[in-house]
């Protein structure tokens, strides 16, 4: 299991070769903490009156691993436990009917607070927020970006270039 380094202890007053490298490692964590930057370039169909979990098939950085282009590719897995800075954005193709909406889940459960929705335009596709928020995460838990649509009928994403669905997560404190 990976922890977070810690800070060594120098209250003896003598300083070891250990603990300078502990100390190393801690602020090289701070200064390098896991991040992730996720985007979607193949669209993906959603249900109309069902959330679903956005899927991420481009990895623009994954400093730690914590998502897998292919299997579970909606998720983001903690590697460290502590508190998660999750943003990102949901493209959906131009349909004027029903309403959009995205929210945040933990574990396939929704996050309380972090669910947005509203009207869609029908001029241009649009990018649809989340909610940015802080997550606390153990090792093992997973984040997804969910997101539902209510057009009567199925709604694809948006994947051009400039209104791609993405996901940016990064861990901020223990």
């Amino acid at each position: 299991m990976a922890t977070v380094p810690t800070t060594p202890d120098f209250t003896s007053g003598v300083s070891s070769s250990t603990q300078f490298n502990q100390l190393s490692d801690a602020i090289d964590f701070l200064l390098s903490p896991p991040i992730a930057e996720l985007r979607q370039t193949v669209a993906q169909t959603l249900t109309t009156g069902v959330w679903a979990s956005v899927t991420f098939d481009v990895e623009d950085k994954d400093s730690v691993s914590g998502h897998d282009t292919v299997t579970n590719n909606s998720r983001y897995t903690a590697v460290y436990a502590g508190w998660y800075q999750c943003s990102g954005g949901v493209g959906f193709v131009v349909n004027a009917t029903g309403i959009r909406g995205t929210r945040w889940s933990v574990n396939g459960t929704a996050l309380n607070g972090s669910q947005t929705s509203e009207a869609p335009t029908t001029v241009t596709a649009a990018q649809w927020t989340p909610r940015t928020k802080q997550i606390y995460l153990n090792v093992g838990d997973y984040v997804e970006l969910q997101a539902f649509q209510s057009s009567g009928g199925n709604l694809n994403t948006d994947v051009t270039t400039t209104n791609q669905s993405h996901m940016s997560v990064r861990w901020v404190s223990n």
